[in-house]
């Protein structure tokens, strides 16, 4: 879905994601209008973001695998979209499920973190299998 040519950039941040020990590195927009906002996420360069800390950016580092169950749908969505390149709707329906799992596992449990991302990898592959069934 594309925002209206009413909203404008009120604020911008960059971050890098650990995943797996690859880096990702992501740009979010803030945008608003008279009555509305809204949130974007972009994939970007390294480039871009060395220039961006450069201007006085600050560092924000996020590990996904130690904060998987807080991080941003958005975020997390088109990271796993550049990994496994599959539909995004149903990378963002995947993310979701397993984000529920954990949080719905840590309601019941006390699990430590790296359990957490295996479990949240786990739920989103049989996710993702699922919907590749449905699409055969």
């Amino acid at each position: 879905m594309r925002r209206h040519r009413s909203f404008r950039l009120r604020w911008s941040r960059y971050y890098q994601f650990l995943v797996e020990g690859q880096v990702f590195y992501m740009k979010q927009k803030a945008f608003t209008n008279d009555s509305d906002g809204c949130i974007e996420w972009e994939v970007i360069t390294e480039q871009t973001y060395r220039e961006a800390l450069k201007r006085g950016y600050r560092d924000n580092v996020v590990v996904v695998e130690e904060e998987i169950s807080i991080a941003d749908v958005q975020a997390l969505t088109l990271i796993f979209n550049e990994i496994c390149q599959i539909d995004e709707d149903c990378m963002r329906q995947a993310v979701i499920e397993g984000q529920e799992s954990v949080r719905e596992l840590r309601r019941h449990t006390r699990i430590p973190k790296g359990l957490e991302y295996r479990i949240f990898k786990r739920v989103t592959e049989l996710k993702l299998n699922e919907f590749e069934e449905v699409a055969i």
